[in-house]
């Protein structure tokens, strides 16, 4: 669900869309940063909002000037398309750690 409020840009990001509407450099500085985790920073919250919200505070320069909407789409596009992110015991792990990619 969204509301629209008259006379302001629509700006509604749909975190579901499989469109991806970002840069490449965005996923090349993402798979980088992903693969560069430690243990101890590579468990991120279970939920797309959650994570993307530790994303956002972690200060990242890939997602620099991002809403959370659009973080959000990009935690959404790296689990379902790119592969880079996936889940282990209920959290979000880089995808090379993930139960994904144990199977």
């Amino acid at each position: 669900w969204s509301i629209e409020i008259v006379g302001r840009p629509a700006n509604f990001v749909d975190v579901y869309s499989p469109e991806d509407l970002y840069p490449e450099t965005l996923w090349q500085e993402a798979a980088t940063y992903f693969a560069s985790l430690s243990d101890s920073s590579m468990v991120l919250p279970g939920g797309r909002y959650s994570c993307a919200q530790v994303l956002v505070q972690r200060g990242l320069p890939f997602l620099a000037g991002l809403s959370l909407g659009q973080v959000c789409h990009i935690v959404q596009l790296a689990i379902s398309q790119k592969k880079l992110l996936g889940y282990l015991n209920g959290t979000v792990v880089p995808y090379a750690r993930s139960q994904s990619m144990v199977k």
